[in-house]
């Protein structure tokens, strides 16, 4: 099995693929539902904002309304994706740059979002610890994964073989089952301060610097 890369998905899939009108099941109760949700996370800070994959930002503008930062930025490693959010939204601080190398000071983000990028990464641990320097003392991030639960596997198949969810299939590097995640951020310097899980699927975690 060949393992999909970040830029090889975004090379099939349109960086509008979020805004478009709700064309299938998926797109019209699965997408926006999991969008309020996780959203829903994010609270009020007064400073930056670092949303780490940030795609067409569709999902950068949501938790940005929830976070209501002075200023939001945002990272991808796709350059269409980059230029077709700088267009829709040239507020935003939005740059090409991998989640493993952050080309941030240390200490500059008041809060850093991250949706289903840590299983996509080859060292989930050094983009935590990047995360980790990045964010201020006081800060606080959102990380969220997929379960790897039979539920969420058994989804993943068959999205992955229909339609434009073959874009997806063999993207996903690191296995974020149990409590392997839990170690991963503890041994980064966070703890976790809440989670949340959403239909079974996905899991998020709202963690701190220790």
């Amino acid at each position: 099995m060949t393992t999909k890369t970040l830029k090889e998905i975004h090379e099939e899939v349109p960086p509008d693929f979020y805004d478009r009108s709700r064309v299938n099941i998926i797109q019209r109760i699965w997408h926006p539902r999991r969008f309020k949700w996780i959203s829903s996370l994010a609270k009020p800070v007064s400073g930056r904002m670092l949303d780490i994959g940030c795609d067409g930002a569709t999902l950068t503008e949501l938790v940005a309304e929830k976070c209501k930062p002075m200023e939001v930025v945002g990272i991808d490693l796709a350059q269409e994706s980059v230029a077709y959010s700088k267009k829709k939204r040239p507020d935003f601080q939005l740059a090409v740059a991998h989640a493993e190398q952050l080309p941030f000071g240390d200490a500059t983000f008041d809060m850093v979002f991250c949706s289903e990028v840590l299983e996509h990464v080859d060292r989930p641990e050094k983009m935590l610890a990047e995360i980790r320097r990045c964010l201020k003392r006081d800060g606080y991030a959102i990380v969220e994964v997929p379960t790897e639960t039979w539920l969420w596997k058994t989804t993943w198949f068959v999205w992955t073989r229909i339609g434009p969810g073959r874009a997806w299939k063999h993207a996903h590097v690191v296995n974020l089952k149990g409590k392997f995640l839990d170690q991963l951020v503890r041994e980064a310097g966070f703890m976790v301060t809440k989670q949340s899980l959403f239909m079974g699927m996905l899991r998020a975690y709202v963690i701190t610097r220790t």
